[in-house]
Order: structure tokens, then C-alpha cells, then sequence
């Protein structure tokens, strides 16, 4: 271990600070922070596919509110994580989240809207630029190198007898290649038939995402599935992967199979952390940023000091020669993202007297009609010798509010009890019965 800044010059070989091996796996999942690409459904086939567009239809503020909302989203983690028991490992699709969020945004109104607005960190964006930046992303990042296999699909899926706003529903279907489909929310085949769909979209990396029965109050399903499936640019040889100690933050040395290569990477040696870019692809326009934090500072500082200059330093990295030693591993997570979401910015939309999501519906709806139950997360990702493979579902359930009871009828055409009683005391100060009105 170095424990001194050093720069190197091409044509020496450094020995990377050897502890890589010992990088936090809660942050390493941070390759590719605006990871959308095209949308509909069955996209984890394998197909050649030519971009309309070109780097310069992107709108660079869209880019820059995804990014943001990433990095944010992610420090709210650590207040909101989402689950009970909170382990050494976590994973987001950031992307995945703000597409879905997308998605609902547009049927929000009034209060709802502009939180949304504000927790997407979109800055007034209008919806329609919002649509189409969102298209030109997905078109883009699908042709972006047919060497690698990353897809996105939308859907929405709606209650028997709710009518959805057509407006709405011709929006998502040609922005966000959103299938559209109602079903029977009664019936087990409707989850089955769901959760078939996440599977499909993810080549069965993410089986299950919802449970059966369904609330009698859920109207709506939105969904997002993310995958990503990326050779590494220069595989790592398996002969060269050995068990080797992972050091834990409480201290624990665990063996665990340790991948090690040398060659030339886009390196960082930064004040506080060293991190480093393995390309994936052809092209090497996909790659995973790995940040390793120092001897002697801790991952959760340096998710506090550097991962909100994250845009700023993953441009820094240089090409260098170098050796890296990367564990392989394996994680998958279901996360419930509602607390994180309200403490970003957005509480109004799970809030079941305030939410404003009368554009999802035909008929409208007034505020607490509509409103979010519960914004779910399931990812998955595995990285070994010959590259990387990932997938995420968002799923957001939208619910109807309780609905104000039926007038009652009550004809007191029968014998019927009376009392008469003083609230103050408690007492009942009169009580008699009437059998026959007519009767004095």
C-alpha cells in the first residue's frame, strides 16, 4: 500500500495500490449513470440496431438533471435505504427510477408535478422536452455499440374498467415505447402474466417482482426494466483469478475469488481515492468507474467528499499503465424506494389526500383520488472474467384513495327508540320508543 501521491509516466508499470481488491462494492456500481436505452417489450434479445440520432441531439440538461437525481437519490440512500436489514452491498439503476418517474410525472399536476420536478432535479424542463430527451437517450444508448447489449422496456398496466386518460396513455406509448395493457387485478394469472414481463425483459435475472393478491385499491402498475450485458474491452483470464483476502469495514478478512490483469486504463490518482475505468465493448463507449478510498478513509467518506464531484473527476481519469486486482461477485436487492423519494423532494404523490395525479385518468381525478402506494426496486448484477451483466425493475403501484362513504337512507318508518341525552354529564335525560306516530 502507497500511502504517498505518485504519478507515473508512460512506459513505467506501477503497482496500483494493491488493496483494489479491497474496494466497497456499495459503490462500485456506478458505470454508466444515465444507462437508458430503446423501449418495448422482450428488448434482452440480441439485435443489431442503427441510431437515428446523434450525440448532438442529446439535451445536455437532461443528461446533467439524470446524473444529478442519481447522485442524490443515491446519498438519500443512506438516510432511506429502502430495507430492513441493510448489508455490506447495494445497487441502484438511477436511470431506471428516473424513467419511471418520468412516466408518472406525466400525469401529475398542480403541487405533485412541481415536487416531482424538483426530486427529478429536472428544473422546469416541460414535458414534451422531457418526451423527447428521453426518446433521442434511449435511441442513442441502444445503438451506442452493437457489442454490447443494453435495453429498456416500459409498461403500464391498468385495473379492468379503470379508463386511462387517452391523451396520457399516447404519450408514454410513443416516448417511452410503453406497452399498455389492462388486466383482471382479481385473478392470480394478472401477477403471473406481470412478473412474466419483468422476467422476459430481463432474461430472467429478475423472476418476481410483485405478489399476488393484489390490492382491491390498486388501479395501476407502471413499469421500468433496465438490462445491460457488456464483454470487458480486454477480458481478465481465469487462470490468473485467485481467492485472495477481501478486508471488510468492521475489520474482517474474507477470501474471496480475485480477478488481477495489467495493461493501460483511464486512472485516477485523486487526493483521498484512486479510481479507474474498464471499458466494455468495442467501443468502449460503456465502461464501470471502480473509486477506492483510501488506506485510512472509509467508503461512507468517501461517498460524503466525492461522490457528489462524481461528474467532475470521472472526466479526469488519464490513460496509465497499470495492474488491477477485482473481485468477482454477485448481488441482487429489492429495495422500497417511497421515503427516499418523499425526503428527495416529493412526498405530495404518496399522500393519499393530496396526491395530484389526475392525468393517468379519463375522468380525472381530484387530489387523493389517485395516488402512489409504493415505489419498488429489484436489481441484479454480475461481474466475473468475461464482463458484466445487470438488470433493475422499477415498479410504482398507483392506488385509489378511499372513496367518501355512499349517502345513507334511513326512513324511520317503523317503531323506532329515541333518547335524549346531555353530552356534559353523559347523562340520558330522556329515552322513550314510538310505535304509532299517530298516538298521543
Amino acid at each position: 500500500m502507497y500511502t504517498t501521491k505518485k504519478k507515473y509516466t508512460t512506459g513505467k508499470r506501477p503497482e496500483i495500490k494493491k488493496n483494489l481488491k479491497k474496494i466497497g462494492m456499495r459503490s462500485l456500481v456506478l458505470a454508466s449513470l444515465v444507462a437508458v436505452t430503446a423501449g418495448c417489450s422482450n428488448e434482452t434479445e440480441t439485435e443489431a440496431y442503427q441510431s437515428a440520432y446523434t450525440a448532438e441531439d442529446v439535451n445536455p440538461k437532461l443528461a446533467a438533471s439524470m446524473n444529478r437525481f442519481a447522485l442524490d437519490f443515491y446519498t438519500m440512500l443512506e438516510q432511506h435505504p429502502g430495507e430492513k436489514d441493510v448489508g455490506p452491498n447495494r445497487m441502484i439503476s438511477p436511470a431506471g427510477i428516473a424513467m419511471a418517474l418520468s412516466m408518472l410525472k406525466a400525469g401529475a399536476e398542480g403541487e405533485t408535478k412541481r415536487q416531482m420536478d424538483e426530486a427529478l432535479r429536472l428544473n422546469g424542463m416541460s414535458l414534451e422536452d422531457l418526451a423527447k430527451g428521453q426518446m433521442i437517450l434511449r435511441d442513442l444508448l441502444r445503438g451506442s455499440d452493437p457489442s454490447v447489449h443494453m435495453a429498456i422496456a416500459n409498461s403500464l398496466w391498468s385495473r379492468e374498467g379503470f379508463e386511462l386518460n387517452k391523451d396520457y396513455v399516447s404519450q408514454i406509448e410513443k416516448s417511452y415505447g410503453a406497452q399498455v395493457q389492462a388486466l383482471d387485478f382479481s385473478k392470480e394469472q394478472a401477477v403471473n402474466t406481470m412478473n412474466q414481463w419483468a422476467s422476459d425483459n430481463t432474461a430472467g435475472k429478475i423472476p418476481k417482482v410483485i405478489e399476488a393478491p393484489l390490492s382491491d385499491e390498486l388501479m395501476l402498475l407502471l413499469m421500468n426494466a433496465m438490462y445491460f450485458k457488456g464483454d470487458w474491452t480486454e477480458p481478465f483470464e481465469k487462470e490468473q483469478t485467485k481467492d485472495l483476502p477481501f478486508h471488510t469495514e468492521d475489520g474482517e478478512a474474507v477470501d474471496v475469488p480475485t480477478m488481477h490483469q495489467s495493461g493501460d486504463y483511464d486512472y485516477l490518482d485523486e487526493e483521498g481515492f484512486q479510481a479507474i475505468r474498464l471499458p466494455y465493448g468495442e467501443s468502449k463507449n460503456f465502461g464501470m468507474i471502480l473509486a477506492l478510498p483510501d488506506e485510512d478513509r472509509s467508503l461512507d467518506d468517501f461517498k460524503r467528499r466525492n461522490l457528489p464531484e462524481f461528474e467532475k473527476w470521472s472526466k479526469d481519469l488519464t490513460d496509465q499503465p497499470g495492474i488491477i486486482e477485482l473481485p468477482r461477485f454477485k448481488l441482487s436487492d429489492k429495495l422500497e424506494l417511497n421515503d427516499a423519494l418523499s425526503a428527495l423532494g416529493m412526498p405530495a404523490a404518496f399522500d393519499d389526500q393530496q396526491a395530484e395525479l389526475g392525468g393517468l385518468a379519463a375522468s380525472g381525478a381530484d387530489p387523493g383520488e389517485l395516488y402512489v402506494d409504493f415505489v419498488t426496486h429489484d436489481t441484479f448484477v454480475e461481474v466475473n472474467e468475461e464482463g458484466t451483466e445487470a438488470a433493475a425493475v422499477t415498479v410504482i403501484g398507483v392506488e385509489a384513495g378511499s372513496a367518501p362513504p355512499a349517502p345513507f337512507e334511513l326512513k324511520l318508518n317503523r317503531p323506532f327508540f329515541f333518547a335524549i341525552t346531555d353530552r356534559t354529564t353523559g347523562l340520558i335525560v330522556f329515552m322513550g320508543e314510538v310505535g304509532n306516530p299517530l298516538e298521543s
